[in-house]
């Protein structure tokens, strides 16, 4: 068996290493997600023809991210193959592939495992990365008592603490950037009117600035560099594709720049065999690229335009909210309330005087949301009492009276709160933000660590229980 990595769509991979066929964080569905009323659908759009598809030695999950930890695809797999995952995965994770029966190893940073003739090792991603990474490792598979092999960066940043023996040939790369096209915003973007960020141009060059100068610092050992992320669309259409996400594209740019290292932007289904010279790449039989659910829109880098804040934000979750609705949310908000008040958001908020120009009052953190029993609300945070109260005016008089909030639909927010839908799930669909300061002091930054599986395994167990109905 040649030495080869197989890209799958999103973060999935299929790695042959010295006999061993491992699969990485797989999907193996056409989309993933907790809720029909809102899918990811892979893009580009692929099938997976499970028949056809080689038999593993091993599964790895990196991290219990929803395209990593993706539970209908752990079920489709044969109950005899095993999972392999780093000790600080969430229990909640961990009991939920026990309870279908499945094998689970746990390994600790930088304890090897032998899978045939290869070995994986777990490593911890830098420390500075934020709270909701923290536990995601990267993934080291490599010849038993050898060099070489695949470095899979997931969801982290590689660590400046890589192990010496650390040599891989290929790094598979992540890139979340997730650029939305003009007009429309990402999860972490702002609502508020400040200067521009740079050009969706420059995040280009800088991902390939990052790809082969900092990566190729920290690991002189690799050879050829793959991109993985950001390879999803969303159902119901909120828009086209991600700016840079075309990773053809990328390749020929980065490989018209770099001297020794080469980039691989493999399509779903596209396979390379690295260890030849030059690298052996074929389609692979079970992977089939299909059309879309729906049609998908290129998007223009060189477009601009402002974001329209009297832009509806129709719901994801199309029922009417009652009054014991509105007491889970404000029961919620009053949890969520000192805990905010303990995050980077809440001391930077502290610290904040004045806000556009005018001196702020205790209250500094709102929640404007749509369709409660009376209407629009908007719930704001007094850091006096550390309780949210009902504030006067709509959405633009919160965005430009109090420094930090969301905009989020009561339905969706329920939803949440249910175990209906990841928080992630609803950031980068039907909530806005807005705030001063660095993105990861964002009102998003700090939801993603107060609702996330390590803080509120109840939250989680329901989302799984329901994948598992």
């Amino acid at each position: 068996m040649t030495d080869a990595v197989t890209f799958m769509g999103q973060q999935s991979w299929l790695v042959e290493v010295a006999g061993a066929r491992i699969l990485v964080d797989p999907v193996l569905d056409t989309s993933f997600g907790h809720s029909s009323a809102l899918r990811f659908e892979i893009h580009p759009a692929r099938r997976i023809d499970m028949d056809l598809m080689p038999r593993v030695d091993a599964v790895i999950v990196t991290n219990e991210h929803l395209d990593h930890f993706h539970l209908p695809s752990l079920r489709r797999l044969p109950a005899d193959v095993p999972v392999v995952m780093h000790r600080l995965m969430p229990e909640v994770c961990v009991d939920q592939l026990r309870e279908l029966g499945r094998e689970v190893h746990l390994l600790g940073h930088a304890e090897p495992m032998k899978i045939g003739g290869a070995e994986v090792l777990f490593l911890q991603g830098d420390k500075d990365v934020p709270v909701w990474e923290s536990r995601v490792t990267s993934l080291y598979v490599r010849p038993a008592g050898a060099p070489g092999g695949v470095f899979i960066q997931s969801d982290t940043a590689v660590s400046h603490r890589t192990p010496a023996d650390c040599t891989p040939e290929v790094f598979i790369a992540t890139h979340n950037a997730q650029v939305p096209p003009a007009g429309e915003l990402g999860a972490f973007d702002n609502l508020l009117p400040v200067p521009a960020a740079d050009a969706p141009e420059v995040t280009g060059l800088e991902l390939l600035s990052a790809l082969l100068n900092d990566t190729a610092e920290l690991l002189p050992s690799v050879r050829l560099f793959a991109l993985s992320g950001g390879g999803y669309t969303q159902l119901p259409r909120k828009q086209g594709e991600f700016l840079w996400n075309d990773f053809g594209a990328l390749e020929r740019v980065a490989n018209a720049l770099s001297i020794d290292k080469k980039v691989l932007g493999l399509a779903p289904g596209e396979s390379a065999a690295y260890g030849r010279a030059p690298v052996d790449r074929e389609r692979v039989p079970w992977i089939t690229p299909v059309a879309p659910s729906l049609p998908v829109e290129s998007s223009d880098r060189q477009a601009r335009a402002d974001v329209d804040l009297s832009a509806p934000l129709p719901p994801l979750f199309e029922r009417g909210v009652d009054e014991a609705d509105m007491r889970l949310i404000l029961e919620e908000l009053a949890g969520l309330a000192p805990l905010l008040m303990l995050s980077p958001l809440g001391r930077n908020l502290v610290n904040t005087h004045t806000y556009l120009g005018r001196r702020v009052g205790p209250s500094r953190f709102a929640v404007h949301l749509r369709g409660t029993p009376r209407g629009d609300e908007v719930h704001a945070l007094d850091l006096n009492s550390a309780s949210f109260r009902v504030q006067p005016g709509g959405l633009r008089d919160a965005l430009f009276s109090i420094p930090s909030g969301i905009d989020v639909n009561c339905a969706d927010l329920l939803a949440v709160l249910r175990g209906e839908i990841h928080i992630w799930e609803l950031a980068v669909s039907r909530l806005r933000q807005w705030y001063v300061g660095d993105r990861m002091e964002s009102p998003v930054a700090f939801l993603y660590g107060a609702l996330s599986e390590q803080v509120r395994p109840d939250l989680a167990a329901r989302l799984y229980r329901a994948l598992r109905d």
